[in-house]
């Protein structure tokens, strides 16, 4: 009888235990599909020197559960930083993963790198709570995340550094990012060489999403410096690439059938310049559209060598996870603070002139004083 009591309750606690799975794994996947989409990715944690892959692209119960050993920091332990990426896996957030991890190493500081796969303020706002439980000791986000989750961090003393697109009314410590106005000063130096002061300048806009506030920003900078092109300035058209390089491709193809006096095509987002230049190139147009992409992603610095892409407005990405992660190490370690909240990352064009001699200077780390 006692033997059988036994089976019974080991057949229970089975049960049991697959019936909370389950659930589980239902609330997972009502929550988002990206993070179902995750199981096998990779989020990255560097400690002292080592890169390691955990679980990647975290949700924010999933992160919880990787670092139990974070909310119960002792004096001595190492610091534990957390980058929430807004794209866990896009080649040009890497960059800024490659930037964390080698500051990382250099530190001697605990980091994880998590983010979704897909664009979703809801996951980083997980995420941001996660670390917040975890008891991070600092924590790198980008603009998309809402403030409430930014401002529970900071109140709980969590510094937090802003990169690429800001978070307003937040205490942040910094944010750190690409200047919009000079990047359509140095969008509209480079097209004004090379179409005529008195002929008009037709523009195609591509961004990422228009439903956030950064391509706004964007958008409304050069339409402000083009402006003032003495031909004249009109905007064609403005799409979307929504992070989706095949959604870029057929908004491109879609635009330029509706479109066929636009002359210079600018593109926003990293995937959509060279996507634009595969559709320039396809449709045998490249004499009469001057195309341009931001960011220095292989693919993009390739495309302007071999001429397929006018140029690229880029920012140090690198910085965005090195410079980034030292200034808040600074700040904790040695409680300085940076000059200005709002700093610029390095607004530049790469160009075929300089596609092979502009890396270094995206690279140099400004240190807190």
């Amino acid at each position: 009888m006692m033997n059988m009591k036994k089976v019974i309750a080991s057949v229970l606690a089975i049960a049991m235990t697959v019936s909370l799975t389950a659930c589980s794994t239902e609330s997972s996947t009502a929550r988002t599909d990206t993070a179902a989409s995750q199981a096998d990715g990779a989020a990255s944690k560097t400690e002292a020197g080592a890169s390691k892959t955990d679980t990647a692209g975290k949700s924010a119960e999933e992160a919880a559960g990787t670092n139990d050993n974070a909310a119960e920091k002792k004096d001595g332990e190492k610091l534990h930083f957390i980058y929430v990426s807004p794209l866990l896996a896009h080649p040009i957030w890497l960059i800024a993963k490659d930037g964390f991890e080698k500051a990382c190493e250099e530190l001697g500081i605990e980091g994880d790198w998590v983010g979704p796969q897909n664009v979703s303020p809801e996951e980083m706002s997980k995420l941001v709570e996660t670390a917040v439980a975890q008891k991070a000791d600092a924590i790198i986000t980008q603009g998309l995340v809402p403030a409430a989750p930014v401002k529970t961090a900071i109140d709980a003393g969590i510094p937090v550094l802003v990169v690429d697109s800001d978070i307003l009314d937040t205490d942040r410590l910094a944010f750190f990012g690409k200047d919009v106005k000079k990047q359509a000063e140095v969008l509209y130096e480079s097209v004004s060489q090379k179409i005529d002061e008195n002929t008009p300048i037709k523009a195609s806009i591509q961004v990422a999403a228009l439903n956030y506030q950064i391509a706004h920003d964007q958008i409304d900078a050069i339409k402000e410096v083009f402006g003032k092109h003495k031909g004249g300035f009109e905007t064609v058209s403005i799409t979307e690439s929504k992070s989706d390089k095949m959604k870029a491709t057929t908004e491109w193809e879609n635009t330029f059938k509706a479109y066929p006096d636009i002359n210079a095509a600018i593109n926003l987002a990293a995937e959509a310049g060279p996507a634009c230049a595969k559709v320039v190139q396809e449709k045998g147009i490249r004499d009469k559209v001057l195309v341009y992409g931001v960011d220095d992603t292989e693919e993009t610095l390739d495309l302007i060598k071999d001429g397929s892409l006018d140029g690229t407005v880029v920012t140090s990405f690198y910085n965005y996870g090195y410079q980034a992660a030292y200034w808040l190490y600074q700040n904790i370690t040695e409680g300085k603070k940076p000059e200005n909240v709002v700093n610029d990352a390095g607004t530049i064009i790469v160009t075929k002139d300089n596609v092979d001699t502009y890396g270094d200077a995206l690279k140099v780390k400004v240190d807190l004083k």
